[in-house]
């Protein structure tokens, strides 16, 4: 857990605003020695700064070989990301070559590439994304093309991003609850997100017009975008933040002019806002833990009740525990908790947990909940 926790820290400091020189870079000492020339230690000493930059990715033996993987393919772009740097030390050792090098390594750069990126959505386990945007075109017909949401699924994709599927969102959504959240309420979207196992719900309103030729006889066909997005996140129902950007085209087809305009809008919503937004819901998450509904079944006392807290409580990654309901006939306690790590670690930690003269059982799990029951000894409960 304390290793997961150090992969999320590293991710999150490298992908989030500024710490040590400014929002973009950051300064760091690093040393490089090669046996072969001053130029290769060089090399080796910004492969280490770059390194101290983005962390350590491994959170543990089975994932070793493809974090590895992913950690050398970024090292072996080193001298890209260093934006400067000054020598500390040069020096012959023997038969080999010292450097000591103060570096100013782009976080921006590193972020920008990607791989960071998607190990830091591989360690959050993926959270998945779901997109609704609502759309308005002026001076042409694009009925059901959905240009906007499209655009801005597509880039989210390429980020690695999981999405709802659009096909079973539009066969399957409360057609209701959409036009709810859509027009602002933050209840009726956290519903959409948490029915369909979303863990960020992203609504925009979209609007491209035709403004006719760019020049008379051009047959060019000027086209311009605005696009108003903003993030919800599914397990808190709160706003994240919105932001609003527009893209203008060019085109002979005003379908076409408007796809190029749309994303312009979109890859100014995705790359300069709501990435940014996510990752920073997520360093929220690591400070404060996301919110878990743990439903646990057999608890027929109020003894037995504290057993249970008491046996949760106390674990790695638990920030707070609350009773949000206890009924002794039904035997159903049910338990808010902020917990700093995903519902399946939490289901390894309490599964066979001892509770009085029983155990924790695992029956079920979802993206924030978690269904336990007190398994007794002759499978008396």
């Amino acid at each position: 857990m304390k290793t997961r926790f150090l992969v999320f820290a590293a991710l999150l400091f490298l992908l989030s605003p500024g710490v040590h020189c400014n929002a973009a870079s950051q300064e760091v000492v690093a040393v490089g020695e090669s046996g072969v020339s001053f130029a290769d230690a060089l090399r080796q000493a910004q492969r280490d700064a770059v390194e101290q930059v983005v962390g350590v990715f491994i959170h543990s033996e089975s994932e070793v070989q493809k974090y590895e993987l992913k950690k050398d393919r970024m090292l072996s772009r080193a001298e890209g990301y260093v934006t400067r740097f000054s020598y500390l030390e040069k020096k012959r050792v023997g038969q080999g070559y010292h450097v000591k090098i103060r570096a100013a390594v782009s976080k921006d750069k590193i972020k920008d590439d990607l791989i960071a990126l998607k190990i830091l959505l591989d360690s959050m386990e993926r959270p998945k994304l779901m997109v609704l945007i609502e759309e308005k075109t002026v001076g042409f017909d694009a009925a059901g093309m959905r240009i906007a949401e499209t655009e801005v699924s597509s880039l989210l994709k390429s980020k690695g991003f999981e999405l709802v599927d659009q096909a079973q969102l539009q066969a399957a959504v409360e057609r209701d609850k959409a036009r709810q959240a859509l027009a602002g309420d933050m209840k009726a979207a956290r519903s959409l997100g948490l029915l369909f196992g979303a863990q960020y719900v992203i609504l925009g309103k979209s609007v491209i017009q035709d403004a006719g030729e760019v020049m008379p006889g051009t047959r060019l066909r000027s086209l311009q975008a605005a696009l108003q997005a903003k993030v919800v996140n599914s397990q808190t129902g709160s706003l994240l933040g919105s932001v609003v950007k527009n893209g203008v085209a060019s085109h002979i087809s005003s379908v076409t002019g408007a796809s190029l305009a749309a994303r312009k809008a979109a890859q100014g919503a995705v790359e300069e806002y709501l990435v940014d937004a996510i990752t920073r819901s997520f360093q929220d998450y690591l400070h404060q833990g996301g919110l878990v509904q743990v439903y646990v079944r057999g608890v027929g006392s109020f003894r037995s009740y504290k057993k249970v807290k008491g046996a949760i409580e106390p674990l790695d990654g638990v920030a707070s525990l609350q009773k949000r309901g206890w009924n002794r006939s039904s035997g159903l306690l049910v338990l808010d908790m902020r917990y700093r790590g995903s519902v399946e670690s939490l289901a390894d930690a309490l599964d066979g947990r001892k509770v009085g003269d029983g155990r924790l059982q695992v029956e079920d799990l979802a993206p924030n909940r978690l269904d336990l029951v007190v398994a007794r000894p002759g499978g008396g409960r």
